[in-house]
């Protein structure tokens, strides 16, 4: 509920500051630059419309900067950072997938002046790394309500599958379903996918069938993304197990809305990526120009959508192409 009344607030003050912060012809425009996912990404394309549509509400150019593929993730990203930081915008708008990495240059860019929105990837950190505000969700939260869902639907083994291995807000994720499940009575694991082999089908196929010939008491899998979420419901039909596993998922694409739809999965969580976009570069603006930002977190997700729901969403994302995963 806290976390819906912080929603809540904050359309009401995106609605207020895009009807009225309309900048003079007079006056210097900000210059801000967004550091965030892949666009080959299902849930960034979402992000990175949010933004935009953020910038043409408030008569602001801003630059999206990110990678072109995942051969390379951690380092290009860092280097994103820093060559991001040198460009001294008004305002810098990270994701901070890897604090390990990224962290520091982050840190460098705060105390060098430069403010700092972190926004998606790095809620665990962002007060760390120099970030003056964050945008996005709680991932051990988001975590434990999924596994919390399927405890109370009689999961007794779940497997929590993670394809960015070394990404803090996914493995918090996981944890966090793990402790639900083992809070519910029961047990429950991680695996994870080679972060190179992300959107590979086969290479998701084959591992999560063979997590589930190898302990065949499992009954529950969360996957982190749509690849591994339509790979899951391929693996246990191929296993024969059909209706005996939960299945949930975490980002929106069409084939998983209709899988849930189809009772094939129990769920998928929407994060809403196009609000923490929205949100995030509307922030940075309120920060260049009136040097505001909000006192606490805000919350954009999650967004459980289930079976009853789903029909709605597919309907809702044919009339609003691009608002929510891919199609």
């Amino acid at each position: 509920m806290r976390a819906l009344a912080k929603l809540g607030l904050g359309f009401a003050w995106a609605g207020l500051i895009a009807a009225s912060a309309v900048p003079s012809a007079q006056a210097k425009e900000p210059f801000i630059i967004m550091v965030s996912g892949p666009l080959i990404e299902p849930f960034f394309g979402p992000l990175k419309k949010g933004a935009d549509d953020a910038a043409k509400a408030l008569g602001v150019e801003y630059q999206y900067s990110t990678i072109q593929d995942f051969n390379n993730v951690q380092a290009d990203l860092t280097r994103l950072v820093q060559q991001a930081a040198a460009r001294r915008p008004d305002v810098l708008v990270v994701s901070d997938f890897f604090p390990d990495s990224m962290g520091p240059q982050i840190k460098k860019a705060a105390a060098s002046g430069i403010p700092v929105i972190i926004m998606d990837g790095g809620y665990e950190s962002w007060r760390d790394v120099g970030g003056q505000a964050y945008v996005g969700y709680d991932s051990h939260l988001v975590g434990a309500q999924a596994g919390d869902l399927q405890s109370k639907a009689g999961v007794k083994h779940g497997l929590c599958v993670n394809q960015v291995p070394g990404n803090p807000a996914l493995e918090a994720m996981c944890r966090g379903y793990v402790e639900a499940i083992k809070a519910g009575g029961g047990d429950a694991k991680t695996m994870t996918i080679p972060l190179q082999d992300t959107q590979n089908p086969q290479v998701n196929l084959q591992a999560i069938k063979g997590a589930l010939a190898a302990d065949v008491a499992i009954d529950g899998v969360y996957a982190l993304g749509p690849t591994q979420v339509e790979s899951a419901i391929r693996a246990v039909d191929e296993a024969g197990r059909t209706g005996k596993v939960e299945i949930g998922g975490l980002t929106v694409s069409r084939r998983v809305l209709e899988a849930v739809r189809d009772g094939k999965a129990m769920f998928v969580v929407d994060l809403q990526g196009y609000l923490d976009g929205y949100f995030g570069l509307t922030m940075a603006y309120q920060k260049a120009k009136f040097d505001m930002l909000p006192a606490e977190p805000i919350f954009a997700a999650p967004h459980f959508i289930l079976q009853g729901d789903a029909q709605h969403i597919i309907d809702v994302n044919k009339e609003y192409a691009g608002y929510r995963g891919v199609e």
